[in-house]
């Protein structure tokens, strides 16, 4: 017969039956305790797994739409920001600096379909977004020599209300995430 290593101790023993893998009943005893052992800590950690995948579910389906809409606002700012790194303030013509803002020309309390709009929101700098309700004149003006006087003008004349669901906010926030991190990468 073959010659085998006992999975316990590690003496070489002669093996007498086939899936033998310990030189004595007391090395069986031991073996048979460590492999229960395992086998209880992988139902631990499937529970755990299990419970963590409930808690998850039970967490996505409590999001409310204003969380879902303050996660979907912050990715879509995020690749604006990344988007428009470099270029002068859309308002003011300023260098760009670090702490530029995704700065909305319609604001979104006005047309809430245009919130997410990729024309409607560009890099801007604090003084033009916080201090001078975003500068609008300037933004024009801007806005025009980047998108074309035609799409100012229908931005301007859209009051249409849409009502974000949560699977939408939820593909919103994930498409911007993908597109920022394509923008850091390349």
């Amino acid at each position: 017969m073959a010659k085998r290593k006992c999975k316990v101790c590690g003496v070489v023993f002669e093996k007498l039956r086939p899936l033998q893998f310990v030189c004595s009943p007391a090395c069986g005893a031991e073996y048979a305790k460590a492999q229960r052992a395992k086998q209880a800590a992988k139902a631990k950690r499937e529970a755990k797994a299990k419970e963590r995948v409930k808690t998850l579910a039970l967490r996505r389906k409590l999001e409310t739409v204003p969380e879902l809409t303050k996660k979907a606002q912050a990715a879509f700012n995020r690749y604006i920001r990344l988007r428009d790194a470099g270029k002068p303030c859309i308002s003011c013509g300023a260098a760009w600096k670090d702490n530029f803002q995704a700065c909305h020309y319609v604001p979104a309390g006005r047309s809430s379909k245009l919130r997410f709009d990729e024309d409607n929101v560009h890099g801007g700098c604090v003084r033009c977004n916080l201090y001078e309700s975003g500068n609008l004149r300037g933004y024009r003006i801007g806005l025009i020599h980047r998108i074309g006087e035609k799409r100012v003008i229908e931005m301007e004349t859209d009051y249409e209300v849409k009502r974000w669901g949560k699977e939408e906010l939820r593909e919103l926030a994930a498409l911007y995430r993908k597109k920022a991190r394509e923008l850091e990468r390349g």
